[in-house]
């Protein structure tokens, strides 16, 4: 990449017992460590928790928070706020007074679980944004694991399955949720970021009792890879500025890493003596390469404005055009006998 070459993994909106997690944020980091993360950003519910920041062995926690009214009927427009010092009051605010409030504060923040699907079965809501109006927002949560995961529990006996073995039920981002960024991307830079939602809350059916999704399976499951300028070093300040600025910049990728360990996949742009990556742009001078690397073999689509321009089978693609438009990369892997969502990229924004 042109500037930000050090990788890193993370778990993206989790909650802890400040909120309706099961554990406290000092064993969530303990937990973290053992699935091999770098970087967790916990997100409770209307609270914020700053004092529990810091390094914990080899793993940096954040915290930001998950803004919403929760006076609004039906419940909607869940907001993950970070790089903000105090909370945000939700309660009668609209979507865009919510993001006016972390933008004030510095702050910036990723539209939460934009679509879900709960069948009645489970007696969850669907929390889905509503406000697509708003302005301001860096981006959207394209893929938020415990949504997809409810939104396979359509009865009593796929459920009880399930909770055992969630991995056969998991297939990638839902695709209304892929068309509205690319939506998104046709008017703006719009930074993506997946979200496990991890609560480790355990539940009883009649004698059974069961952590459903405990933390320790969605830190292994999706993480959301970014890519910094500079190493992360141990020192609270500056390493949460490096984090926020991957993500908030957009230089970062989505990956299953359940199904394959997807560090080392890189995307770049090339043209003329310019070279940018995810995240950022180019300008075209006569032509651009596209060139995607995968550290495993894999279905990889290449798309420009939303739509498919090269695929192939393996572990790289090179593509060379003359058009601008925002590129981004979609892998898919076969696990369990199914095509499954591995890789989704940052767009690179070719510009004329």
């Amino acid at each position: 990449m042109a500037e930000a070459t050090h990788e890193y993994s993370g778990s993206i909106h989790l909650h802890t017992t400040a909120s309706d997690g099961a554990l406290a944020p000092q064993e969530v980091a303990r937990i973290a460590s053992q699935a091999g993360l770098d970087f967790l950003i916990v997100t409770d519910h209307n609270v914020l928790t700053p004092a529990v920041e810091g390094w914990y062995g080899e793993v940096l926690l954040l915290v930001g928070e998950e803004v919403h009214d929760t006076t609004r009927a039906p419940e909607a427009s869940h907001y993950l706020a970070f790089g903000i010092h105090s909370h945000i009051p939700a309660e009668g605010a609209s979507a865009q007074q919510v993001i006016n409030q972390v933008s004030t504060q510095g702050g910036f923040g990723f539209i939460a679980h934009p679509f879900e699907h709960s069948p009645p079965f489970t007696g969850e809501p669907e929390l889905l944004w509503v406000d697509w109006e708003v302005t301001g927002h860096a981006g959207l949560e394209i893929w938020n694991y415990m949504s997809e995961f409810k939104s396979y529990l359509c009865n009593l006996r796929r459920t009880l399955f399930l909770i055992f073995w969630p991995q056969w039920a998991i297939r990638g981002p839902f695709p209304e949720t892929l068309a509205k960024w690319d939506e998104l991307l046709s008017r703006r830079k719009t930074a993506a970021i997946a979200g496990t939602d991890a609560h480790g809350n355990t539940y009883s059916i009649g004698p059974l009792r069961r952590a459903v999704l405990p933390y320790e399976h969605c830190f292994r499951a999706v993480r959301t890879h970014i890519f910094t300028s500079q190493p992360l070093s141990g020192v609270l300040d500056r390493d949460r500025r490096l984090v926020y600025r991957a993500l908030r910049e957009g230089r970062a990728f989505v990956a299953y890493d359940a199904i394959g360990n997807a560090t080392g996949l890189s995307f770049e742009a090339r043209s003329g003596a310019s070279m940018c990556g995810m995240g950022e742009d180019v300008r075209l001078s006569g032509e651009v390469t596209l060139e995607v690397s995968s550290p495993l073999r894999a279905e990889l689509r290449l798309l420009r404005n939303g739509q498919t321009v090269a695929q192939t089978e393996g572990t790289g693609l090179r593509y060379t055009t003359g058009e601008s438009g925002v590129y981004r990369v979609e892998a898919h892997r076969r696990h369990l006998g199914r095509r499954r969502g591995w890789v989704f990229t940052n767009p690179i924004y070719v510009l004329d």
